[in-house]
């Protein structure tokens, strides 16, 4: 997933989840950080009020190569703004910066659907054949579908080989940069809809895919007879009062990007590292947005103000794992979004003394963040991480909630995660580098199977900064346990994957069942799940061969 320039184009596309969209808007609202005044040697603003004391305890203290705020629907409680200035070169970097947003987009998206169902033209359980009558396949596919990523069309720009008919890297290289470069159609991409082939039956499961949202956007423009752009200025940024905001527009973001050559060079981004695609990104991303527009967004739609109550029980319905253009949090919503040279997020917290609050991120992407080869020292530090404990054959960590009865005859082993990362290459090191291995527990009778439990700082092990998924973290582990097999004298092979949800104790996680061929086959299987916005729980189960996953999945309270 993640992967410099050099490497394959397409590779590091599929870890994009795109790019621009939108039109400006010029009307006037409040200024909700009227009350916020950063000088000129602080970057960092706390709320003094004293009910905001817990919460500044987490973020109180938070940087980045960008901005961030954490507000409520009263007050802004704190924001942080780099040291640096705007592309003019004159202004500093402030809560009205402009960046590319990206798939943080699909929220706006999926909202404009729902205020279109609420005007009754349209119904998320239309099929898609009413609104592309050559489309055989849309006869099993309804708006729903696309709303909660189950449609089983393949990615257009993450997985462009089945969409587009195609072969080979440098096929899709070349194709996804003739949708960078905006050289595509929208009666081409339509199609190569029509002839891809479906990767499952619609609504059996659900596969994150940019094409969904390209589709509603499509759909949008046809109910409404208005260019997406228009229609999302209408019917939310004027509403909200997003002065800055903009959609399918080129040459209105104010960030300065950084380490875009090689972006550049292969016709990605302009020569200024911005985006060049305006077209070929609306409805999946590329909405141009800042903090105080953001907010003032969130406030809108959890406030009432864009959905009535029935819509907003559609948009926060979790379905196999995706609500509509929201993931659903251990104690909220969320999503985030990566482009060429930016990354977003937008996460809103459920709060029972506070209400809702909402913690945003719009970041610049950073070379020597995306690729720091180095390991990390404490990889958990500023982290809610508390070690586990052993006692009386039960393993239990209260922080993340686990309790776990060890196998008879399994013995306690001390195990350091960086001295097993000396044969790794450098460019895999920065994960692995990011966890610390809380306990690991093997079997005395020399079987080899064991049992070992990990912890991921997420924003130390992930490049762009953005929410890290547990699919996403089993996948990047088993790409990474294939090239080590590749490199070792002796050798492994990855034979399978499968990464599916299961239950630990009372508790989803994400589990990728692994088969290794290494002087026969072993299986292997990962577990992942998020504890908190930075914190992340691995658990590695091998298998005997005279058990099976389901024996190990019972020692769980």
């Amino acid at each position: 997933m993640y992967k410099k320039l050099s490497k394959p184009v397409s590779i590091l596309i599929a870890a994009v989840m795109l790019l621009t969209i939108v039109s400006c808007s010029n009307n006037k609202s409040a200024d909700i950080f009227s009350n916020v005044k950063l000088s000129g040697s602080e970057h960092s603003w706390s709320n003094t009020n004293g009910k905001y004391s817990e919460l500044l305890k987490t973020y109180g203290t938070k940087t980045c190569i960008g901005v961030m705020a954490v507000a409520t629907d009263a007050d802004i409680v704190y924001l942080y703004c780099e040291d640096a200035t705007e592309k003019d070169g004159k202004t500093s970097v402030s809560q009205d910066t402009v960046f590319d947003i990206a798939s943080v987009s699909k929220t706006f998206t999926a909202v404009c659907i729902l205020q279109l169902q609420e005007k009754g033209k349209l119904s998320i359980d239309d099929t898609l054949d009413k609104y592309f009558p050559e489309y055989e396949a849309g006869k099993e596919i309804s708006i729903y579908d696309l709303l909660h990523m189950k449609s089983g069309i393949p990615d257009y720009c993450n997985n462009p080989d089945p969409f587009w008919n195609i072969s080979g890297e440098e096929a899709a290289d070349q194709k996804l940069s003739d949708i960078y470069l905006d050289k595509v159609t929208d009666e081409e991409f339509l199609q190569a809809l029509y002839n891809a082939p479906l990767m499952f039956e619609p609504g059996a499961q659900f596969s994150y895919s940019n094409t969904n949202y390209r589709l509603l956007a499509f759909i949008i423009e046809q109910v409404t007879g208005m260019k997406y752009c228009d229609c999302v200025k209408k019917n939310i940024f004027d509403k909200c009062g997003m002065k800055k905001t903009t959609s399918m527009a080129k040459d209105d973001m104010t960030y300065v990007p950084v380490d875009f050559e090689e972006q550049a060079a292969y016709g990605f981004t302009d020569e200024n590292g911005y985006p060049v695609c305006p077209n070929n990104s609306r409805g999946d991303g590329g909405i141009h947005s800042c903090l105080s527009d953001m907010i003032a967004f969130d406030r809108a739609l959890f406030g009432g103000k864009l959905l009535d109550k029935r819509s907003m029980e559609i948009l926060l319905k979790d379905d196999d794992g995706y609500c509509c253009g929201l993931n659903r949090d251990k104690n909220g919503y969320s999503h985030d979004g990566s482009s060429m040279t930016c990354s977003a997020k937008n996460r809103i917290i459920e709060s029972d003394e506070l209400g809702n609050i909402y913690v945003i991120s719009l970041k610049r992407k950073v070379d020597s963040d995306q690729n720091n080869a180095g390991t990390i020292s404490e990889p958990l530090e500023g982290t809610g991480y508390i070690k586990g404990t052993v006692k009386d054959g039960v393993y239990i960590n209260e922080y993340a909630d686990i309790k776990m009865t060890i196998p008879e005859g399994y013995i306690l082993n001390e195990f350091d995660l960086g001295s097993a990362m000396a044969g790794f290459e450098e460019d895999d090191k920065r994960i692995e580098s990011a966890k610390n291995c809380d306990s690991l527990f093997y079997d005395g009778n020399g079987s080899g199977s064991a049992i070992e439990i990990d912890f991921l700082n997420t924003e130390l092990g992930v490049p762009d900064d953005s929410s890290y998924t547990e699919e996403e973290y089993l996948n990047d582990y088993v790409d990474l346990l294939t090239r080590a097999g590749e490199n070792d004298e002796d050798g492994w092979t990855i034979i399978s994957r499968d990464i599916k949800k299961a239950a630990l104790g009372n508790k989803e996680y994400a589990r990728a069942t692994v088969i290794i061929d290494y002087h026969g086959n072993t299986e292997f299987n990962y577990y992942a799940r998020k504890i908190d916005d930075e914190l992340m729980c691995i658990i590695m189960a091998s298998v005997r061969e005279n058990e099976n996953v389901s024996d190990f999945e019972k020692l769980f309270e």
